[in-house]
């Protein structure tokens, strides 16, 4: 009986140009394993202008016309990502599907009823902020006055694109620092820095369907509601630069989101959450292929939604969904739990619990919430 053939990971993955004869990372060209084994002859960066792009076996994974972000190998093998954007090579091939959800003018009929009485569970979008009861930051606030109103040596959790791993020991002040310099070195982002509390905090309203219908609204004891012992999840300062992405994901126990777009713009790469999506992205996450291809590649629709400048979006539960910031941006967005998505929430919560999620990525105090459920709607 032969052996079962093995995917190298990522990292195992090499590649040598037939023309120069020099090596390369998989992950360093964009190219996963599996397409690897389709290459008939590989053509590197600085070979293909001469030699034309690499030939496949078989038809070569569609590619986009639009012109390609510079990669720049020789600092990239330095150790030093440059411009160099992996992410972005991949969303440029993919095809999408066209944005078909939900656009209203305003938010004067978003409500509660609204929200159950929907014939879907697609994202909408809400072109002005009007009727939503939402209050936010003005659209000349600068990434400065965002740091002074949260605290300048607040700690805040940075990502790092090409890795999409996160570095330690930053600050707002620090942050701030990057975002304000002529010369970034790394595209970075920041993502998960809740501001509860703060001044920030004071000039926010969410939407107010969103009151309505929080589960943490609803049922957590008003009484019991101590800073370092409740779900603080409710208003998220997100601040990207030119080119930082979040990879694909679902947000912690398939929260419901929201985003407003205070100024620049978002794109949005969503996937419905139907069962054969979710088997797929389960599987997709837990390979070591995740790091050099694109989940949408694995599925028959992935929709692309561009937010821009005063945009609210409403990603219901379990979207799976990548983020792109195609211009420097300043986001505010919240997470929330519904009753009507109550299997949702579980399901994901168990889903990231098979999956090894760490716990500070994860709802927080999830099962004291259903704990507190429990206990009013059986009374």
């Amino acid at each position: 009986m032969e052996d079962a053939p093995v995917e190298l990971p990522a990292y195992e993955t090499w590649l040598q140009c037939d023309v120069c004869e020099e090596w390369y990372h998989g992950v360093c060209v964009g190219i996963s394993a599996s397409e690897s084994k389709h290459i008939d002859k590989f053509h590197c960066k600085k070979c293909v202008g001469n030699h034309g792009p690499s030939l496949y076996s078989r038809v070569a994974p569609r590619r986009s016309g639009r012109q390609h972000n510079h990669v720049d190998y020789s600092r990239l093998n330095e150790g030093q990502p440059a411009t160099f954007n992996q992410y972005m090579l991949r969303l440029e091939a993919h095809e999408f599907t066209a944005d078909g959800f939900d656009h209203l003018e305003n938010g004067h009929t978003v409500t509660a009823e609204w929200l159950r009485n929907r014939d879907s569970n697609d994202p909408f979008l809400i072109e002005k902020p009007q009727g939503l009861g939402l209050t936010m930051p003005g659209s000349a606030t600068t990434v400065s006055e965002i740091v002074e109103l949260i605290g300048r040596d607040t700690a805040v959790s940075v990502m790092d694109v090409l890795t999409q791993e996160e570095l330690k020991g930053w600050t707002v002040g620090d942050w701030a620092a990057y975002f304000e310099s002529a010369d970034r070195q790394r595209v970075l982002n920041v993502i998960s820095l809740e501001v509860s509390g703060t001044a920030l905090d004071q000039q926010v309203s969410r939407p107010s369907v969103v009151d309505e219908v929080d589960l943490v609204e609803r049922y957590w004891p008003a009484a019991k509601r101590k800073a370092d012992k409740y779900p603080r999840v409710k208003t998220y300062c997100l601040m990207g630069v030119q080119n930082a992405y979040t990879d694909f994901h679902v947000d912690f126990s398939a929260t419901w989101v929201y985003y407003h777009v205070v100024w620049g713009a978002k794109v949005f790469y969503l996937v419905p959450p139907t069962a054969s999506n979710m088997r797929k992205f389960e599987s997709w996450s837990r390979s070591p292929e995740q790091a050099v291809s694109l989940f949408a590649e694995n599925v028959r629709q992935c929709f692309e939604v561009r937010v821009e400048a005063g945009n609210t979006l409403f990603i219901p539960a379990g979207w799976i969904h990548a983020v792109l910031t195609p211009v420097d941006t300043l986001a505010i967005g919240g997470n929330f739990l519904v009753m009507q998505s109550l299997n949702a929430h579980i399901g994901a919560y168990k889903l990231e619990a098979r999956t090894g999620v760490p716990q500070r990525y994860r709802f927080p105090f999830f099962l004291k919430l259903c704990r507190y459920m429990a206990e009013l709607l059986a009374r």
